[in-house]
């Protein structure tokens, strides 16, 4: 047999086996993102809220939807924020808002966003407190509340900071169970519908 007929029925194997390959490697990533996902929850800290009483952030109960912000974020942090005010009148009007669904809001940037920037962030987008609580903590602690969410955040020297761009779908037991995207990600007809049904389901 010829070499040219040994390669070519070695490219031939090769492509017989290249969509068990790739079924194979698509499989195993969904597991891998499956497992990381079960692993990220909210950690049993405590936090600020704006008018400086301690919030238990792994406090069951609710299903949450977590932003974490920084109030000079030109982009696509004011723009969640504002999805989210949206959201949050159309869960007003499904009376689960503060019932059975709850948004929180971190900084990631505690240095600068002190209590008083964080009412002014909250203002200018016009959040309304129905279940809606803006929190804060020293650097030590926020960075334990991203890391346990895979949240990454790097900040440099001119205070911009470049993070991930993913919002945290929170059961009553604190684990997240979905994560959105942030800014034109943020699919505020979808995520409506999965709190409404999460609401349902009693999660």
């Amino acid at each position: 047999m010829s070499e040219a007929s040994v390669n070519a029925i070695r490219l031939k194997r090769v492509l017989l086996l290249l969509p068990v390959l790739v079924l194979v490697a698509l499989v195993s990533s969904w597991f891998w993102a499956d497992s990381q996902q079960a692993k990220a929850a909210l950690p049993s800290l405590t936090l600020e809220t704006l008018d400086g009483k301690p919030y238990p952030l792994a406090s069951p109960g609710k299903t949450r939807l977590v932003e974490l912000i920084y109030s000079r974020c030109p982009d696509v942090c004011p723009t969640t924020t504002f999805k989210m005010v949206q959201l949050q009148k159309r869960l007003m009007d499904a009376g689960v808002m503060g019932k059975s669904v709850e948004f929180l809001t971190i900084t990631i940037d505690p240095h600068n966003d002190t209590a008083d920037v964080l009412q002014r962030y909250a203002d200018q987008l016009q959040i309304q407190t129905q279940g809606w609580t803006i929190l804060r903590g020293d650097e030590s602690t926020i960075q334990s509340v991203t890391r346990s969410l895979g949240f990454v955040a790097r900040k440099s020297a001119d205070g911009f900071i470049s993070h991930t761009t993913s919002t945290f779908l929170v059961n009553a037991n604190n684990e997240v169970i979905r994560t959105f995207g942030m800014g034109d990600d943020f699919n505020t007809d979808l995520i409506y519908q999965e709190l409404v049904s999460k609401n349902k389901e009693g999660l």
